[in-house]
């Protein structure tokens, strides 16, 4: 090694490190960065560690060195004897070491040289140490082995890959007879980095272990809780990498998981890393849960945990999903929440029902309040249930909660208020007389108690969140409301408290996104106040109310009515590129972006001056790596953030690296082990919300949009595959807009600007093959949705073009097939229970399917009938698997309603192959006991009438025949509505060999319809025809025909075709009957005549 002075002097630096005076630690961090680039300083960091009697100095030196040599190349450019003498040093370092903090920084830089070494031969020096250490009598040695296994087995794993069934079996033997918790501790976390490489020829072997960990873990929990935290670890792994070993050991598993978390006198984090446990068990073992009949265990445990909500944890609650639960009373209600987004609503509400009944009804405010939180939690996961026959007794017993004494009580029911506005639409509308008074009462006497505290009462942010959500999601039905709404609202905006403010101003933007041109009479006072905020220079907090106000501005210009707004359009948009360009800040980018968006439908085709400079702010926010954190993987417990630009020096990083090509993904392999990057929210909330803003300013803007359309799309393929979730959504959404957008510009011949049919074609088919691979391959079941959804958009707006070539109709068949087969990534965690109940399922994981046998109609109506007919004929078994007497109503429902989609698509050239079947399926259906499943059986029974009139005609009679034994016990109003449609196409395809005279004054005592307007075309359509044609049966019921013509001519029940044929109808019976016609009008109701009058007028 070199002389001891340079090492000395090295040492001297580090320590100089260590003392409590910044400016010390300054000069010796710019010194160290010198002595970093010297040749020798892997020598000078040996010596440092294996000589320096200080504990700090030799953790130090070690942890530089692995920084120093983590990459492959950095340790082969050392000479090879170098490299033997520094590993035989390492190896007897750490055997005489008694220091933890230090035996743990050697560990890993053995770690990180044992897979440098293993990637060209083995380390058998090391092997030989590690099984003489495990193996020896003395614990303390053997503690040490197993805790070096620990260390090396989650950076290198590859030392033990090939010997890892017998040293499963050694640990089995270590788990079952060592008494010492400490060398199981060190088992388990040796086991939780293997359990990757666990694999089908081992997993007996690792399975053994699994009731030999919890009995470890038992005892962590009571002795050492962070070391049973880590523990814990290893189920965590498992279920992410091979749950399949967890399923025999379920039982169990979770009765532990459930007694830690049940247990008040544990700590917080051992809590809810035992219910994060349980989460991801309710994730990917729903259905075991289900067959093991789990659910009432879990809720028993989990309610009494939220009965232990502090004040912070109902605003956990509203964070994004994805935001850690810190407290176990927040994670047990996320786990609500979880429940119910993954677990059929059918096994989880009844007894979650129970324990809310008992609770909502106590004395005690803490269970009243867990009571809402779990009403709250259920709303998107159980939304169809809680629809079909909770929603009124839940409005009203969150009626009741707000107006609670205690202040805990009423925010968890104006939390529960704003998630049912939230998921429960449109339904939740029908509240407004209920729900509004309460909500505006206490608006009231939150502004009250404000002004008699002169501070934030504890309610406020509660109060605006359900004041918010019900009112934006109202629309026009608050209206009536919007004066008291705004009175209250303009309080909180002028009152001194920094949070009202920022409260009022967003309650503005979801009032005007709600009420629309209702909210111009209040836009010079909103106007008024929000200027003041609308400037360059601000306070840290005017600031966080400057991006709230630049939302609401956008908020109005979007709703208040384009020729009201367009004054200040152009102000508004040089104002958004002036702070966006004096300003960085991810929060002002992103509500400037969404302003920007808003006033593109204002100006349309004017903002095309502003483009280029929008466009590059939002290509850049696209690109940037801002708020990117690296962290370089270090268990240490010391902040080495000053060293992290001392891996390599300048001039080492800038050499050729002139080896072969692997040795550069080996490095690339080196860091991803010792790094990880998180990213800050707002940076992510950005990229997202920049997606969607692209695609709605280029539909805005239209043709003169068009000659952005290829860049944009470019970068936002770019995103495709990023790894946040909520951003790739976005990303593919905004992708399908686009080329959808795309496509319609190529219409524009002869505009060079323009892409090409051909080019639009061939963007859909890479899309197409990326969203069919992120449906396959994705375990997030959002980010699939969001995938066939715009499989949806691109086949239903591009047609054959999206489909230029048959491989991607074959890959788009097979997907819908894999969904209907649960082979989906998203779908495929419990595939080793058998013959699992359909019934059985979330509400979300039926959606999932639902969604993708969505796709099939779309391709029907796409393609030409000679093509898609032989897929359709492979798809149509899928479809009857769902029509099974024990199939749930929602599947049932929902199978009958997409196959009359796709006799409906398929039209007359293509219905013919499928009738048969059809026929037999709807007709079925018209039997059913669900309302819902017989107006969809009817409505494609009218489909199959319409589109197949020769195949069929031999059997009117029959058919007429079943429609009649339906319509005289039928109670649904919508399925009557459907057999009127049907019964109409009847008439006008049969009108020579049906009993018309019959049929039709039937047909005439069930109109006007009441719910399915849609089939008004059908059935003006025939009593049209039938007074075209001259029979007989339209003069007999003329007086009925008028009269239910004048009720629907005048609304919005009709179609615009619809309307011009009945006004002909109506003007050619005045003027060839009319007598007949006033005699009629003599009998009708004042308002009839006047209709009559003005529709003769405008005829």
């Amino acid at each position: 090694m070199a002389g001891d002075g340079a090492s000395l002097s090295l040492e001297s630096i580090l320590l100089r490190l260590l003392v409590p005076d910044t400016g010390i630690i300054a000069q010796a961090t710019q010194e160290l960065k010198v002595a970093y680039r010297d040749p020798n300083i892997v020598e000078h960091l040996c010596h440092a560690l294996c000589s320096s009697r200080n504990i700090q100095v030799r953790q130090y030196s070690a942890v530089l060195l692995r920084k120093k040599l983590y990459r492959f190349r950095s340790w082969k450019k050392l000479p090879l004897e170098m490299q033997n003498g520094l590993k035989s040093g390492l190896l007897q370092r750490i055997a005489c070491e008694k220091e933890q903090p230090v035996i743990l920084a050697i560990g890993q830089l053995v770690a990180v040289i044992a897979k440098h070494e293993y990637q060209r031969t083995r380390w058998a020096e090391l092997e030989e140490l590690l099984d003489r250490l495990m193996h020896s009598s003395n614990v303390a040695e053997r503690a040490l082995g197993f805790h070096l296994t620990s260390i090396i087995s989650s950076v290198a794993p590859e030392v033990f890959s090939h010997h890892l069934r017998p040293l499963f079996k050694f640990f089995g033997e270590c788990l079952q007879r060592c008494g010492d918790d400490e060398i199981c501790f060190y088992v388990i976390k040796s086991m939780t980095a293997l359990a990757r490489f666990v694999g089908t020829d081992n997993s007996n072997y690792f399975q053994a272990l699994i009731p030999f960990v919890m009995d470890v873990i038992q005892r962590l929990a009571g002795s050492d809780e962070d070391k049973a935290v880590e523990a814990l670890e290893l189920f965590d792994g498992l279920i992410y990498f091979d749950v399949a070993v967890l399923v025999p050991h379920m039982r169990p598993l979770i009765k532990l998981c459930l007694e830690i978390a049940g247990d008040s006198r544990k700590g917080d984090m051992l809590r809810v890393c035992a219910m994060s446990v349980l989460g991801w068990m309710v994730n990917v073992k729903k259905k075991a849960i289900v067959k093991h009949k789990l659910i009432p265990e879990l809720l028993d445990v989990f309610l009494p945990i939220m009965e232990e909500v502090s004040p912070h944890d109902v605003d956990e609650m509203e964070e994004e999903d994805g935001q850690s639960c810190q407290s176990p009373s927040a994670c047990a209600a996320q786990l609500i929440d979880t429940m119910a987004l993954h677990l059929p609503p059918e096994k989880l509400l009844p007894p979650l029902f129970q324990h809310i009944n008992k609770r909502v009804k106590s004395d005690s405010a803490s269970q009243r309040r867990a009571a809402y939180l779990a009403i709250a939690m259920i709303a998107e996961g159980c939304s169809e249930a809680i629809r079909e026959k909770y929603l009124p007794t839940f409005v009203q017993t969150i009626c009741e909660g707000i107006l609670d004494q205690d202040v805990q009580v009423r925010n968890a029911a104006l939390f529960a208020l704003g998630q049912f506005a939230d998921y429960l639409q449109p339904e939740m509308k029908k509240y407004a007389d209920q729900v509004m008074p309460i909500l505006l009462n206490h608006l009231t006497q939150t502004a009250e108690l404000m002004a008699l505290l002169q501070k934030d009462p504890p309610s406020l942010s509660k109060t605006f969140y359900a004041l918010e959500t019900f009112c934006e999601n109202l629309e026009e039905k608050l209206v009536p409301h919007l004066p008291s709404v705004m009175q209250k609202v303009f309080l909180f905006l002028t009152a001194p408290s920094y949070l009202a403010k920022k409260l009022a101003i967003s309650a503005i933007g979801s009032a005007a996104n709600a009420t629309k041109e209702a909210m111009l009479p209040y836009f010079p006072q909103i106007m008024s106040e929000l200027k003041q905020y609308l400037t360059e220079h601000q306070t840290e907090q005017n600031a966080t109310l400057r991006t709230q106000a630049i939302d609401t501005l956008g908020c109005l210009a979007r709703t208040i009515g384009a020729s009201n707004f367009l004054p200040m359009a152009s102000e508004c948009v040089e104002l958004g590129l002036h702070l966006i360009d004096a300003v960085d800040d991810p929060d002002l980018r992103k509500s400037t972006y969404g302003m920007f968006a808003s006033v593109s439908s204002v100006l349309k085709a004017d903002m095309k001056k502003y483009l280029e400079p929008i466009l590059d702010h939002m290509f850049t926010s696209l690109q940037s790596t801002e708020g990117v954190v690296t962290q370089f993987a270090d268990t240490s417990g010391l902040n080495f953030q000053l060293f992290d630009d001392l891996e390599e020096g300048d001039d080492e990083a800038a050499e050729i690296d002139t080896d072969c090509a692997e040795d550069a993904s080996d490095d690339d392999s080196d860091d991803d082990n010792e790094q990880s990057c998180t990213i800050a929210n707002a940076y992510l909330e950005e990229k997202e919300d920049t997606c969607g803003l692209l695609a709605e300013m280029a539909d805005n803007i239209g043709p003169a949009f068009a000659p952005y359309l290829e860049k944009c799309v470019t970068e936002v393929y770019h995103m495709a595959d990023y790894p946040a979730r909520d951003v790739q959504k976005a990303a593919l959404s905004c992708l399908g807009q686009l080329i959808v957008m795309l496509f319609k510009s190529a219409g524009q011949a002869g505009d060079g600007d323009h892409a090409s049919i051909g080019d639009a074609s061939k963007a859909a088919s890479m899309l197409i093959s990326k969203l069919v691979e992120v449906s396959h391959i994705e375990r997030e079941r959002e980010v699939v949705l969001a995938a066939l959804e715009t499989l949806g958009l691109l086949i239903n707006e591009l047609k054959s073009v999206a489909f230029e070539g048959e491989e991607q109709l074959k890959l788009v068949v097979d997907l819908v097939k894999s969904a209907f087969n649960s082979k989906l990534k998203a779908q495929c965690a419990d595939e080793e229970i058998e013959e699992a109940d359909e019934q059985d399922e979330a509400e979300y994981d039926g959606l999932l399917v639902q969604m993708a046998g969505d796709l099939v109609p779309a391709m029907a109506k796409a393609l030409p009938a000679e093509r898609f007919a032989p897929y359709m004929a492979g798809l149509l078994p899928f479809f009857m698997g769902k029509l099974k007497r024990h199939s749930s109503t929602s599947d049932r429902s929902y199978a009958v309603g997409t196959l009359a989609e796709v006799a409906a698509s398929m039209g007359e050239e293509g219905i013919g192959p499928f009738c048969r079947p059809l026929q037999q399926i709807f007709l079925n259906g018209m039997r059913d006991r669900n309302g819902e499943v017989r107006s969809n059986a009817v409505y494609g029974l009218g489909v199959l009438i319409k589109n197949a009139r020769e195949i069929l005609q031999p059997e009117y009679p029959a058919l007429l025949e079943a429609l009649s034994t339906m319509l005289a016990r039928e109670d649904n109003r919508h399925a009557k509505d459907n057999i009127c449609g049907a019964v109409a196409k009847l008439l006008l395809v049969g009108v020579t060999v049906v009993p018309v005279e019959q049929i039709f004054p039937v047909l005439l005592q069930q109109l006007p319809l009441q719910e399915d307007f849609e089939e008004n075309d059908s059935v003006f359509h025939c009593i049209c025809y039938l007074c075209g044609i001259g029979h007989e049966v339209f003069m007999k019921n003329l007086p009925a025909i008028l009269r239910i013509v004048l009720k629907v001519i005048q609304t919005d029940q009709i179609t615009i075709e619809t309307r011009v044929n009945l006004l002909h109808l109506v003007k050619s019976l005045s003027l060839s009957y009319p007598q007949e016609i006033q005699a009629i009008l003599q009998e009708c109701s004042l308002e009839e005549q006047q209709v009559f009058q003005a529709v003769w007028k405008n005829s």
